[in-house]
C-alpha cells in the first residue's frame, strides 16, 4: 500500500473532525474495568501492547488515506480543471477582444477611408461647381456685356489723373441701378466711393461742386465755389477739361454750363473764365488706346489718345509707336502685323494677320487694346484670320469677339 503523505497535523485535524463519542457508565464501573484490564495487561508480552497500537494506526490510514487522498487529489483536478477553464476562457475573452479590436479598427479604417473619398469626391464637386460659376472675364482690363447684367447694372466711367497728372485714364465701376435714380444722382454720389490712390493714380473725387441736369436741353450745370482748385496751373486747367468731356463724352450730354456760386462762368487760369464746355460734338471719337503701365497694378491700363484717326488702320499704327511725347506706351508689339483689315456687311472687323505675326497668352492685353481701339470706330466684333493659336483668355479666336462696354473695370465694395 502507498504510504500516506499526511503530516501528524493533518491526521489530528482529521480525528478532531470524527463524532465524538461519550461514555454513560458510572465512573465506579470504569475504574473497576480499567484496574480490571491493567491486571490482564501485566500478564500479557511487552511487544503486544506497542503492536496493538501500531495496528490501530495503520488501520485507520488504511481507511482514511484513500478517501483524502481522493478528496485532495480531485480538489487539485478540480483546481487544475478550473484553472485550464479559466486560462482557457480568458485566452478566448482576449481573442475575442483582440478580433472585435480588429473588427473597430478595419471598421473604422473602412470609415475613415470612405470618409476621406466623400470628402474628397465633395471637394472635386465643389472645385467643379466654383469653374463652372467663376468669371472667364475676371482679371481682365476692361468690363464686357458677358459679366454684366446692364438691366439692373449701372457703369460709370471716370476720368481720373494719373500720379504724375500728365494724362487722365478712365476707370469704369458698377453700382445697382435705383429705380427712380437718375443717372446724374448716382454719378455724384459714387464719387467718394472712388479710391484712386489704392488704384496708383491721384486723387480727384468728389468734387467740391454741385450738379442739376436738364434733359431736355441736354445740358449738364456745375457750380463751383469762389476758391475752386480748377484755375491753379495749366495742368488744372488740361485735367479738368479732359475728364469733364471724357466723364460725360458718353452719358447723352451735349455741354457742360459752368458756373462759380451761381453766377456764370468760372476762372480758368490760362483758359480764361469759361461758362460753358462742349461735350458731344456728334462724330465719333475714333481714338487709339495706348498702355499706362503703374507699378503695383497686375495689367497696365488703357488710355485713349487725344488724337483721332480716319481708319483704324491708323490707330494701329499709333498703338505700335505710342504717342507723341513717350508717356504712353505702345500697346502693340512691333512684331505684330497686318496683312488685312476690312469690315464686312455686319460690321465687323475682319483682320488678316501676317504669316510672321505669332500670338502668345503675353499678348492678351494687346488683344484688349484692339478691341477697345475697334469700338471707338464703331465697329460690332472682330475676327481674326490666319491666328497661330485657337484661344486667348476667353476668347475664341475662330469666332467673332466681343466688343468690351468700358475700359479698365475697378472694384468699389
Amino acid at each position: 500500500m502507498k504510504k500516506s503523505q499526511l503530516s501528524d497535523k493533518q491526521l489530528e485535524e482529521i480525528l478532531g473532525q470524527m463524532p465524538k463519542i461519550k461514555d454513560h457508565r458510572d465512573s465506579r464501573d470504569i475504574y473497576q474495568n480499567i484496574a480490571h484490564r491493567v491486571e490482564k495487561r501485566k500478564k500479557m508480552p511487552a511487544w503486544v501492547i506497542p503492536g496493538a497500537a501500531l495496528a490501530a494506526v495503520l488501520f485507520l490510514a488504511f481507511i482514511l488515506s484513500p478517501g483524502l487522498l481522493g478528496v485532495n487529489q480531485s480538489s487539485h483536478e478540480s483546481m487544475d480543471r478550473n484553472s485550464a477553464t479559466g486560462a482557457e476562457s480568458s485566452m478566448e475573452m482576449d481573442t475575442a477582444a483582440r478580433d472585435d479590436s480588429a473588427n473597430e479598427k478595419s471598421t473604422g479604417e473602412q470609415e475613415n477611408t470612405f470618409m476621406a473619398e466623400s470628402a474628397d469626391g465633395e471637394q472635386k464637386k465643389a472645385d467643379f461647381a466654383a469653374l463652372d460659376q467663376a468669371d472667364p472675364y475676371d482679371g481682365l482690363i476692361s468690363i464686357y456685356a458677358e459679366e454684366v447684367d446692364t438691366e439692373t447694372t449701372e457703369l460709370l466711367t471716370y476720368a481720373i489723373p494719373d500720379q504724375q497728372v500728365m494724362t487722365v485714364v478712365p476707370v469704369t465701376v458698377t453700382i445697382p441701378k435705383q429705380e427712380g435714380k437718375s443717372w446724374i444722382d448716382s454719378y455724384t454720389e459714387t464719387m467718394p466711393m472712388l479710391k484712386e490712390e489704392e488704384w496708383g493714380l491721384t486723387e480727384y473725387y468728389p468734387m467740391d461742386a454741385s450738379w442739376s441736369y436738364d434733359e431736355a436741353k441736354k445740358a449738364l450745370t456745375m457750380d463751383v465755389k469762389q476758391t475752386h482748385p480748377y484755375q491753379y496751373g495749366s495742368a488744372a486747367n488740361v485735367i479738368f477739361v479732359d475728364s469733364m468731356t471724357q466723364n460725360f463724352s458718353q452719358a447723352g450730354i451735349d455741354k457742360m454750363v459752368l458756373t462759380t456760386e451761381s453766377k456764370p462762368g468760372i476762372d480758368m487760369g490760362n483758359y480764361g473764365a469759361m461758362k460753358e464746355l462742349p461735350i458731344n460734338t456728334g462724330t465719333s471719337n475714333r481714338r487709339a488706346y495706348l498702355f499706362l503701365p503703374v507699378e503695383g497694378m497686375p495689367n497696365p491700363y488703357l488710355v485713349p489718345t487725344k488724337e483721332q484717326h480716319k481708319t483704324i488702320g491708323e490707330a494701329f499704327l499709333q498703338m505700335i509707336k505710342g504717342d507723341e511725347i513717350g508717356y504712353l506706351s505702345p500697346s502693340l508689339p512691333d512684331s505684330f502685323k497686318l496683312a488685312q483689315t476690312e469690315q464686312n456687311e455686319d460690321k465687323v472687323l475682319e483682320i488678316t494677320l501676317d504669316e510672321d505675326t505669332t500670338l502668345d497668352e503675353s499678348f492678351l492685353p494687346n488683344l484688349e487694346a484692339i478691341l477697345m481701339t475697334a469700338s471707338e470706330f464703331d465697329y460690332s466684333g472682330v475676327r481674326f484670320t490666319n491666328a497661330n493659336i485657337d484661344q486667348l483668355g476667353p476668347f475664341n479666336l475662330n469666332e467673332v469677339l466681343p466688343l468690351p462696354l468700358a475700359p479698365n473695370k475697378k472694384n468699389i465694395n
